[in-house]
């Protein structure tokens, strides 16, 4: 099996977990008319067709059952919380976005790089930091699913996310073993693309969904449509294996906040001290 593949993370998690047992501090219990599958449905960035491939992949994903259902309890309630939060973004953007903007271009190359550097452990660190606690199942895949990440081009996996501005993100995030998550480089395109995605972290949406297509029945358009849902089935992935991709996009969103963070703080911090001087 391919090391990070969907595959090998179905694996290590399963064995990672059972090894591991249950968490001694688990969450409060989520309730979800429908059970399981009603959790799945209520993703919000599943299109149709991908809610009803996670409903059939609980059949052969091969965890116990009370790792799945605690799974996907947590997908629900991580994204309930990271949901909150989005009004920060937002108000900085409403706030000092032009101004931010322009600070950020002139930032020099080796002070850009310190701001975008995230150790693959600290992505689960921040959200015990933050209070936000986890079912030992879920920690243990998002563990999984973060070094996956680290790896994805090992992968030859298609781009995960959806929109631009997550999709041109997920382009330009790599991992360094030395420096951890950063950016590609510094030039001003890699920039442009940052800000991109740290503006769309105010929302509208936490994680975008394809938009849906309309065309009239006489419209010359139907083969590049066709062309494009031939896209998504993308060669290289086993259609009878679950796939990670949603945890993959949660992953990179948590990276793509972290360095929100890091970096709102500094500019906050040097406009405070324009006022103070």
């Amino acid at each position: 099996m391919p090391r990070y593949s969907d595959e090998w993370l179905i694996d290590k998690t399963m064995f990672d977990y059972v090894q591991g047992g249950s968490c001694a501090c688990c969450t409060g219990f989520l309730f979800m008319p429908g059970g399981t599958e009603g959790l799945i449905r209520s993703m919000s960035e599943f299109e149709t067709d991908a809610a009803n491939a996670e409903v059939s992949a609980l059949e052969k994903l091969p965890w116990p059952q009370d790792m799945k259902d605690e799974v996907w309890k947590e997908r629900v309630r991580l994204r309930q919380y990271c949901k909150r939060n989005m009004k920060n973004y937002k108000s900085f953007w409403e706030d000092h976005g032009d101004e931010y903007r322009a600070w950020f271009q002139d930032l020099p190359k080796k002070r850009l790089c310190r701001f975008f550097q995230l150790a693959r452990t600290e992505v689960m660190e921040q959200l015990q930091q933050q209070k936000f606690h986890m079912h030992a199942a879920f920690g243990t895949v998002l563990c999984a699913v973060t070094e996956q990440v680290a790896h994805f081009r090992v992968t030859n996996y298609p781009v995960d996310g959806r929109g631009a501005a997550e999709i041109q993100f997920e382009n330009i995030l790599v991992f360094d073993r030395r420096g951890g998550f950063t950016l590609r480089d510094a030039s001003e395109e890699t920039r442009e693309k940052w800000l991109l995605r740290h503006q769309t972290l105010g929302g509208p949406k936490l994680l975008e969904r394809n938009a849906k297509k309309y065309n009239d029945d006489d419209s010359d358009d139907d083969d590049d449509d066709e062309e494009e849902e031939k896209a998504e089935e993308v060669s290289g992935m086993n259609p009878d294996v679950p796939s990670f991709r949603s945890d993959r996009r949660i992953i990179r969103l948590l990276i793509a906040r972290a360095f929100a963070d890091t970096i709102q703080e500094a500019f906050i911090k040097e406009e405070a001290n324009k006022i103070g001087e």
